[in-house]
């Protein structure tokens, strides 16, 4: 806890999901519906000070619209330094639209610059005809495909694979279904439609939907 201008801080990290019609809002979209959220639950939120205050929360990365995540962080500084976890928890549960839900709420041990890789469950349809197998898809991920990550800028996808977990060819409604762990921390990060854009240097995709399931830290522990 830390006392700014007499008032005590206290940080709270909330731990939510962003799916369903929920993954279609903004990431500063999502920071107005959270403090006016908290605001409506009568959560003591901290403000920044100066001529435009801010409420105190941070998030732990910008999730890419029309993406689903079961693993998003959000750190809040409170004023109510004896308001703790279960009772910010029974105020907050109810106060968010559909979508976004609340897992768990407690006082955090580290920080966000810990975060060092995350999980993503991919969902593929490929284009009727293709010559495709989950086997050949891995293998184009893994022997270096370059694709533009940003404008002017190319980066190989092999740099940035962690490891593939797993294919499932026979995922539903979807084609292929796999997992990804990605290199997502401060030096190097990348956004899992850089493995769509990938893919489809070989293969025609016709569909495709990302979650987000997992984050880890440096040591290979899931983040909390």
């Amino acid at each position: 806890m830390i006392a700014i201008n007499n008032k005590i801080l206290k940080t709270l990290r909330i731990k939510f999901e962003k799916a369903g019609p929920a993954k279609y809002i903004s990431h500063l979209d999502l920071n107005r519906l959270f403090a006016r959220s908290l605001a409506r639950a009568g959560v003591a939120v901290a403000h920044s000070e100066g001529f435009n205050p801010r409420p105190k929360i941070v998030f732990a990365s910008t999730l890419a619209l029309g993406l689903e995540s079961f693993c998003e962080y959000a750190d809040i500084k409170i004023t109510d330094a004896q308001c703790g976890p279960a009772q910010i928890f029974g105020k907050i549960i109810n106060a968010f639209p559909q979508g976004i839900n609340i897992l768990e709420i407690y006082e955090p041990e580290t920080g966000f610059d810990i975060i060092d890789k995350t999980k993503f469950k991919i969902f593929i349809n490929i284009t009727p005809g293709e010559d495709f197998s989950a086997q050949k898809i891995a293998g184009l991920l893994e022997s270096g495909v370059t694709v533009e990550k940003k404008p002017g800028i190319n980066v190989n996808l092999k740099d940035y694979i962690d490891c593939i977990c797993g294919f499932d060819i026979n995922g539903g409604e979807s084609d292929v279904i796999f997992e990804i762990i990605l290199k997502t921390n401060r030096e190097m990060f990348l956004n899992p439609e850089n493995i769509i854009k990938g893919i489809n240097t070989k293969y025609k995709t016709s569909g495709h939907s990302i979650q987000k399931t997992e984050m880890y830290d440096k040591t290979g522990k899931i983040f909390k």
